[in-house]
């Protein structure tokens, strides 16, 4: 990090110019998701939704600690962008569009890069915004707009957010985690913005632009759709190349480094969540994150790792013994949970329902005496979360993507069987993104191990 320096005015100048590109905004994914015309198609779709007022999205305030930045979901979705402390207001009756931004000082600029305010017209236009203000001049827009008496719906998300690896209502369990804190913070996230706007503008009229916002994100787009598929292979390629590294007498953090470089040499930004490398005793703990102990031989391997791409998410599991060969009894019951899985993947297709494919998941557990350890539905929507908007509920659409992940598990024995993949509904039926990745039982044993471990530098 930069503390002093010493730079000459025409070459900071110079040096300015050069990094007259948002440092967080990613014009490639942008791109990739469909460019600016994609962004501005979705704001489009959101008016003739909302019909009247105006619409507030923000981004996030803050920056993670030792993290990359991601941006808000939402905001990410109808912009694109991946600015600090921005704001999108847009005008649902005339579908303008105003990105407020914080005012940088020349010094920002050269030690954090630009932000959208700081890039020249011209940049900003290739972003896809004619129109970028600073934060100043907010208040002053929205203090004349509701004093006119004429139209005072304001659309904002009075839902919680999502996150890449927790859904809505994951991030309000959080929040009750904080308000039960006597020491947490009073209005943790975007709380504390919606408190100010009701104080500030009494006579608006908050409507909850979530559920609009949901049904959007819940049918993915063409954009969408060709990164979910790219994340599919980055993402089974890297738990591939982990599965093949493992050995008894490695450490859980060890697998998760294999995948995590393939993820990361792939091109993906980040992680859809934190990697799940159970082992033994940590088996039944379904979200087991601390991945430190060593993988003892006979131990039975819960792998649930993928990557984000482009601000999508994908979710794969895989199941194995680390020394390569499942005793039988133990393959009895991973094959029950594959023979399940693939009954549910069947009826994933237009003109079915969720609890259609749910129903016909829980025959296998019934038939086989495990019909106590049915939890529900096995499976949650995908996208820009990894528990993405909405439950997996009622007609299956095309365009929804979706995981199937039946569970079988017997604690006592340090035993647990998940078989996971993420699927796309297409008007013809599904299509299993993570499909590379093996999950036959005999393909699954010949994989494990197959690369020589590799020594950790001690």
């Amino acid at each position: 990090m930069i503390r002093h320096s010493g730079l000459s005015l025409s070459l900071f100048i110079f040096l300015t110019a050069l990094l007259a590109t948002a440092q967080y905004t990613d014009r490639t994914a942008m791109d990739d998701l469909g460019g600016p015309k994609e962004f501005a198609a979705r704001r489009a779709e959101l008016a003739a939704k909302l019909k009247t007022g105006y619409v507030l999205l923000f981004a996030k305030t803050q920056e993670p600690p030792a993290a990359h930045y991601r941006e808000d979901n939402d905001f990410y979705y109808y912009t694109g962008l991946s600015d600090p402390g921005a704001i999108m207001f847009m005008s649902v009756a005339s579908g303008n569009v105003t990105i407020v931004e914080p005012q940088q000082s020349p010094r920002e600029v050269q030690v954090y890069g630009a932000n959208l305010l700081s890039m020249s017209k011209d940049e900003q236009k290739a972003l896809g915004y004619s129109n970028v203000v600073p934060l100043s001049t907010l208040d002053s827009t929205l203090s004349f707009l509701f004093g006119n008496g004429v139209d005072n719906d304001l659309w904002v998300r009075l839902g919680f957010a999502d996150k890449p690896d927790g859904a809505r209502f994951e991030t309000g369990r959080d929040y009750a985690a904080e308000y039960n804190n006597p020491y947490g913070q009073n209005l943790p996230g975007d709380r504390d913005a919606l408190v100010k706007l009701r104080q500030r503008y009494p006579e608006a009229n908050f409507r909850d632009i979530t559920p609009v916002m949901d049904a959007m994100r819940n049918i993915k787009r063409p954009g969408e759709i060709e990164v979910l598929r790219r994340n599919g292979r980055i993402s089974a390629q890297g738990d591939q190349q982990a599965i093949r590294m493992a050995h008894p007498g490695m450490f859980e953090y060890q697998i998760e480094a294999e995948a995590e470089f393939v993820f990361r040499n792939s091109g993906a930004q980040g992680l859809a969540y934190p990697a799940i490398v159970g082992a033994g005793l940590h088996a039944n703990t379904w979200h087991y994150f601390f991945n430190r102990s060593k993988i003892e031989p006979g131990s039975i391997v819960v792998f649930d790792f993928a990557a984000d791409l482009d601000h999508m998410t994908m979710d794969i599991t895989r199941t194995f013994n680390i020394d390569g060969k499942f005793t039988p009894e133990q393959a009895k019951w991973y094959n029950v949970d594959l023979e399940c899985q693939k009954a549910i993947i069947a009826m994933l297709k237009p003109g079915n329902t969720y609890e259609q494919a749910q129903a016909e998941g829980k025959k296998i557990f019934d038939r086989e005496g495990v019909g106590d350890q049915w939890y529900g539905w096995p499976g949650h929507f995908v996208g820009l979360a990894t528990h993405d908007v909405m439950m997996a509920k009622g007609p299956i659409l095309a365009g929804q993507v979706v995981t199937v992940e039946p569970i079988i598990e017997f604690p006592d024995k340090h035993w647990h069987f998940r078989v996971e993949d993420t699927i796309l509904i297409t008007p013809t039926g599904p299509e299993v993104l993570s499909s590379s990745v093996p999950k036959e039982i005999g393909e699954v044993e010949k994989l494990v191990g197959t690369l020589p471990a590799v020594e950790p530098i001690k």
